[in-house]
């Protein structure tokens, strides 16, 4: 098949050491092993950026987080439409997103022949709202009551569940023709991590509650996490990383029983991963450039491919599209700044070219530039330039002793890509800046209740 189909999946907030094909015991992820265990699988492949907003842009138009005004707000029209140059060569394309940082709102939608904004449509009690009323829902009796009364008090679904996404992709893979590109986006894995349809009993109502307002204090105010509260956030991510693997078996399941495996790509990767308090915070910070949140799964499932093969050379998810272009019989679009890596797996000579990946932080004038090879990583910040931080992966690989004051030729070897990263980001700079988006009160809600706004 000249162009086989393309599913990119997209799991937010995943970390790769929490997947049984990268080692994780006992496996959460059964589903995904079983994709792993016939597919390139790469351990070292490094995101763009340490959140959505930086990652994304890299990801899916091959091009740097800072570059053409940076990232914060819509996706730059000047930025190659990888998704209109697959519509014009024969693709039927869809996206269907769960995040409010991917929507219309953000220019998500630019080439796709149907993309769909999915929004749970659901609103806190409104005991919320009032004064104590917070209070109160930390309370197993407040909820105990108000069941006799037939009340949802449970927290609002923030993002729709993997169910309802894999209902969705599912249903329009049945509806469309070959060959059809479709990126389906989930968000069970992120913070908040409850998955809301299991939250029955008041206890654990009251205790979903105590966690948003803990979590919240912890990000905005400092609060501290002790051992067991760690122990919990871990267990509540561990089975939301279980649930989201078990629908994307009914996907996998899907293909395979509609004859569709033989001729489809399926490429399932993170757009960042999360921190564990490894480097003494919760979550995954927009100025995070350690490998907690860098380094994320990527696989591949390519027709032909009957046994897992792994690749270990370090890769960038900057090369994703010009890989799929690759994939798909298609020259790279003008624009791109990636390269291919089918040849890692194609052949003994692989033509890869990328010996380091650049990952940013950039957000209106703080700028922060991660330079990793696969020896040491170097992480520049502009608002601290003479406290450069450069770590020894192999003998380090938690990245806890900065031997930068020691090692200033690789220092200045690294620092010549940040360099080469700001002369891009200035030659790219729009005349004038972009306009954010309008965002409504549910909106601002979701965003807040996610953890991106205080």
């Amino acid at each position: 098949m000249s162009k086989p189909n393309v599913i990119l999946l997209t799991l937010d907030t995943l970390r790769q050491d929490r997947l049984g094909c990268y080692g994780f015991k006992p496996s959460l992820t059964p589903n995904i092993d079983r994709l792993a265990a016939s597919s390139v699988r790469f351990t070292q492949a490094i995101t763009g950026g340490s959140w959505t907003q930086a990652a994304f842009p890299v990801m899916l138009t091959s091009t740097y987080a800072s570059m053409y005004g940076g990232c914060i707000g819509p996706l730059a029209a000047e930025r190659p439409s990888p998704i209109e140059e697959l519509s014009k060569n024969g693709y039927t394309t869809a996206g269907f997103v769960t995040s409010p940082m991917l929507g219309q709102a953000f220019g998500y939608q630019r080439g796709f022949d149907q993309f769909a904004d999915l929004t749970p449509g659901e609103k806190d009690p409104g005991l919320r709202a009032i004064k104590g009323g917070q209070s109160l829902l930390r309370l197993p009796l407040t909820h105990a009551i108000s069941r006799m009364f037939g009340l949802r008090t449970r927290p609002a679904k923030l993002y729709v569940s993997a169910q309802e996404l894999t209902d969705h992709i599912c249903q329009w893979i049945g509806e469309t023709h070959s060959p059809f590109f479709v990126w389906g986006h989930y968000m069970d894995i992120h913070w908040p991590y409850h998955l809301e349809d299991q939250l029955i009993q008041p206890q654990d109502i009251a205790q979903a509650w105590n966690d948003v307002a803990h979590l919240h204090d912890v990000n905005w105010n400092g609060a501290s996490i002790s051992a067991q509260q760690r122990d919990h956030y871990i267990q509540l991510y561990e089975r939301a990383v279980a649930y989201t693997d078990t629908h994307l078996g009914r996907l996998f399941d899907y293909l395979e029983t509609h004859g569709l495996e033989k001729d489809t790509v399926v490429i399932l990767l993170a757009d960042h991963g999360e921190e564990f308090l490894e480097h003494g915070r919760w979550g995954h910070w927009e100025d995070n450039l350690y490998d907690e949140v860098l380094k994320v799964p990527l696989i591949f499932k390519v027709p032909g491919q009957m046994a897992e093969k792994v690749v270990d050379r370090q890769v960038r998810l900057l090369d994703l599209m010009p890989t799929i272009f690759d994939l798909c019989g298609l020259p790279v679009l003008e624009g791109m700044q990636g390269n291919s890596m089918a040849s890692l797996w194609r052949g003994d000579h692989p033509d890869y070219r990328a010996d380091v990946t650049v990952s940013e932080m950039w957000h209106d004038a703080w700028h922060i530039v991660s330079v990793r090879s696969e020896e040491y990583k170097y992480i520049w910040d502009n608002k601290k330039p003479e406290e450069p931080r450069l770590y020894n992966l192999r003998l380090d690989p938690g990245e806890l002793h900065n031997i930068s004051a020691v090692q200033p030729e690789i220092r200045a070897e690294l620092h010549s890509h940040v360099e080469a990263r700001i002369a891009e980001m200035t030659h790219t700079q729009p005349e004038h800046a972009a306009v954010g988006p309008d965002l409504d009160d549910d909106m601002l809600r979701r965003l807040r209740d996610l953890g991106y706004i205080e």
